[in-house]
């Protein structure tokens, strides 16, 4: 896919995940008004990538669960040898058997770090 800027859902998603306070967090919130989605799921969940084919593995930072339900999504980098830690992206994981097409509201996310 073509690099898109992210949504006004998946950008304040981003910032609320990245209101909470862990080790490289500063680093990874200067990040934040450069991300771009250059990838999503192919099952049609609201997931995104900030990285393509770079880096080393993915660490979870974020979690959050969506209130009152029992889905929720979490904030992922990847690491690179050259720039560091580095935002991967955003994975929606649904217990529902539906999928939204967007990230809920940030107010309805009980976030905490991984």
């Amino acid at each position: 896919m073509e690099p898109r800027s992210l949504t006004q859902r998946e950008q304040a998603v981003l910032v609320a995940l990245l209101a909470v306070d862990f080790a490289g967090v500063e680093n990874l919130r200067r990040q934040a008004p450069e991300a771009r989605v250059v990838g999503v799921c192919g099952c049609g969940c609201p997931s995104v990538d900030f990285q393509q084919d770079l880096g080393r593995g993915m660490t979870i930072q974020v979690d959050a669960g969506v209130r009152d339900g029992s889905d929720g999504l979490f904030l992922y980098t990847v690491e690179d040898a050259r720039r560091g830690e580095l935002l991967g992206g955003i994975e929606w994981v649904g217990a529902e058997d539906e999928h939204p097409d967007e990230f809920p509201p940030p107010e309805l996310l009980d976030v905490r770090p991984a």
